[in-house]
């Protein structure tokens, strides 16, 4: 129940949030800051995603891109962060900011405060980042400032866009070499018939080379390629230079003679000049330039290959393992240790533990679950790969319950928890308060009705920040709101008179966990089973209404 529960939660992504399709001046100067005032957008470029920037001249100074759709999956606290990349006429980095997260206000505003962490990006060439890549996260908002990180190295980290020749290639223009053909897979340059089945394959030349100029600029070239991966034909498709010399190398049978029957291999190991390749008659430069570009495109192509045959790493290799996340995971495991050989009964061992949770867990990793992380989490998925720490503490939060009948988060592992239980009042203490059992069985409700609360609001409203609705919040304090603190403070001081009164009456996410512990009541029909199935049922309907 719980599960289909957190799977039925929606997306937090707000409208600016994979507008891939649309971007503004507006946008761009709110997130990067102040663009020259005469700039205005361009046309969009098809295939690489790129608005052009253009001068008061009409002339092309940079371009423009975001990193959504293209990384959509890339997921920090509460979901994807989406920056803001202007590029230089050579494809080069020179600002980045952020374009809209569905994180919490606190950490957005953090990325956006950190000028060290927006200019590290600035110099990044597409498809050319840094061998020594390494980016320094916000501190306090470790997981959106990664996830934004991680958009802009997918993004830029892409094959290298021909902004000079940006149209992809189509059906029709291949139409006489394959006329069984029904589409083309640009990536790989496979034609397909109707039945999906591969009929050939065609290379252009413009993705792959197209800053090699004749007389007037560069050309672009289609090479058609055998079953074998020889060369059997290679035409003109576009070229910059002018009539008549494009047209004399053309329809020169003899000059693209010297290139067919060539693997790509032997083509880019290929040198006209050494080979005395002199040119057509008339249009030598023109000619020459073609001859250097298929070398060009061959030795690219053959670069690409090679990449993507390399093994890739393994998810331990892809895994962001940062200090806090080890020292996160030492803990956990020594937390297994504790409970084997009961040192948790020892009072100074106790002690010492519950210290080493709020200054390690809590205060350095900030690696706390809540509401707001688990709803973001099931909404978009879990950001195991940048914070593996945060991930683990979660799934021993949730999963051991129902296995063990054990709740170890809430007894050994949560820092607020550790907070309550080093300031909790002895049975002779005099700041001990006894509250009736009346009233007990009044607060015991809260828990509850604000998990319940907070379910139908994130129906209604699935960017709500429920990071303020509970204390958890305050140990990232670096760039935890006011509200956050005083309800962590507040909370502190009524474990002070009343053992554990945050934990009894009033957390929700402890609720949840305990909801799902495995006990001699699980197989009787509760009030809280009842009120899951209520609950599931609404966002059942919600889904389809949404429809």
């Amino acid at each position: 129940m719980v599960v289909a529960l957190l799977w039925a939660i929606p997306s937090p992504r707000g409208p600016q949030l994979g507008g891939g399709e649309s971007l503004s001046m507006d946008q761009l100067r709110r997130a990067t800051g102040d663009l020259s005032a005469d700039w205005k957008l361009g046309e969009r470029n098809g295939a690489s995603g790129l608005w052009q920037l253009i001068d008061s001249g009409d002339r092309v100074v940079g371009w423009a891109a975001r990193t959504l759709p293209e990384a959509a999956d890339v997921v920090g606290y509460r979901g994807p962060t989406e920056a803001a990349v202007i590029l230089d006429s050579d494809l080069t980095i020179a600002a980045v900011g952020l374009l809209g997260s569905a994180d919490t206000e606190e950490h957005v505003e953090a990325v956006i405060g950190d000028d060290r962490f927006l200019n590290q990006f600035r110099g990044w060439t597409w498809g050319e980042l840094p061998a020594d890549l390494r980016v320094d996260a916000v501190s306090g908002a470790t997981l959106t400032s990664l996830a934004m990180a991680e958009g802009v190295i997918k993004r830029m980290g892409d094959s290298r866009p021909s902004l000079v020749f940006p149209d992809p290639l189509d059906v029709d223009e291949i139409r006489d070499w394959f006329p069984e053909a029904v589409a083309i897979d640009e990536p790989s340059g496979h034609v397909l018939d109707e039945r999906g089945e591969r009929i050939g394959r065609v290379l252009r030349t413009g993705p792959l080379s197209d800053d090699l100029f004749g007389y007037q600029g560069p050309t672009e070239l289609l090479i058609r390629l055998s079953s074998e991966e020889l060369l059997e034909a290679v035409r003109i498709r576009r070229s910059f230079d002018n009539e008549p010399y494009v047209d004399y190398v053309r329809t020169e049978a003899g000059f693209w003679k010297l290139f067919v029957g060539m693997s790509l291999e032997e083509l880019a190991q290929f040198d006209p000049q050494q080979e005395g390749v002199e040119g057509v008659s008339g249009a030598t430069m023109t000619s020459q330039t073609v001859a250097d570009t298929l070398v060009a495109a061959a030795e690219e192509h053959m670069t690409i290959a090679t990449e993507m045959e390399s093994p890739k790493p393994g998810w331990m290799a892809a895994t962001r393992w940062m200090p806090a996340d080890l020292a996160t995971m030492v803990m956990l495991v020594a937390a297994s240790w504790f409970s084997r050989f009961r040192w948790f009964r020892h009072r100074r061992l106790r002690r010492l533990w519950l210290v080493a949770v709020v200054m390690i867990v809590g205060l350095w990793a900030g690696n706390l679950i809540s509401l707001a992380l688990i709803a973001g989490w099931s909404a978009e998925g879990i950001a195991w790969r940048l914070a593996p720490g945060l991930a683990a503490i979660a799934a021993v939060a949730m999963l051991v319950p129902p296995l063990r009948k054990a709740n170890p988060y809430c007894n050994h592992l949560c820092p607020h928890g550790a907070v309550q239980q080093l300031v909790k009042p002895s049975r002779s203490s005099r700041r001990r308060a006894a509250l009736s059992p009346s009233m007990t069985g009044r607060l015991a409700w809260i828990p509850g009705i604000t998990l319940t609360s907070a379910y139908l609001v994130l129906l209604i409203w699935p960017s709500v920040d429920l990071s303020t609705w509970e204390p958890f919040h305050a140990y990232l304090f670096r760039i935890a709101g006011w509200g956050s603190i005083a309800l962590a403070v507040l909370s502190v001081i009524a474990a002070a008179a009343v053992p554990m009164a945050y934990c009894r009456w009033g957390c929700p996410t402890g609720r949840l966990i305990d909801y799902v512990r495995f006990s001699a009541a699980s197989g009787r029909v509760q009030r809280a089973d009842i009120v899951a199935v209520g609950l599931l049922v609404i966002a059942i309907a919600r889904h389809f209404i949404a429809a």
